[in-house]
């Protein structure tokens, strides 16, 4: 469990474990920290891009399971990306992306496998 993430970039180096739907946001679990997609997160493998809730769209997501993320770049107001090598996952922050008042929540681990809520970074 990764415990120095404090921020997305932390990632880096970690496997992603888990994708989850909930509703009508998606959760990303890295070891611990979680990184919370509210807007309509994107990945692209190739020259194929799957947007989601689009059709293939959970299957992509799904498909980075066991991905380690080799690279993350934050672009305020624009987007959250987090490169897996062969595949690039992207959460939109943009006002026209959002479906409510915020795009993002990611969430640092403790050490009791818990998060820690005052280290909670919102887009």
């Amino acid at each position: 469990m990764t415990y120095d993430a404090d921020d997305p970039t932390g990632l880096v180096g970690e496997e992603l474990n888990i994708v989850a739907f909930v509703m009508d946001y998606v959760e990303f679990h890295f070891n611990g920290p979680k990184l919370t997609a509210l807007t309509d997160p994107r990945v692209q493998m190739s020259s194929q891009v799957w947007t989601f809730p689009q059709p293939g769209s959970r299957d992509a997501l799904c498909n980075l399971i066991g991905r380690t993320v080799q690279a993350v770049s934050i672009k305020t107001d624009e987007h959250i990306l987090l490169n897996f090598g062969e595949a690039i996952l992207t959460i939109p922050l943009n006002e026209n992306s959002r479906h409510g008042p915020e795009a993002a929540h990611f969430f640092p681990a403790d050490e009791d496998e818990g998060f820690r809520l005052e280290g909670m970074m919102v887009w």
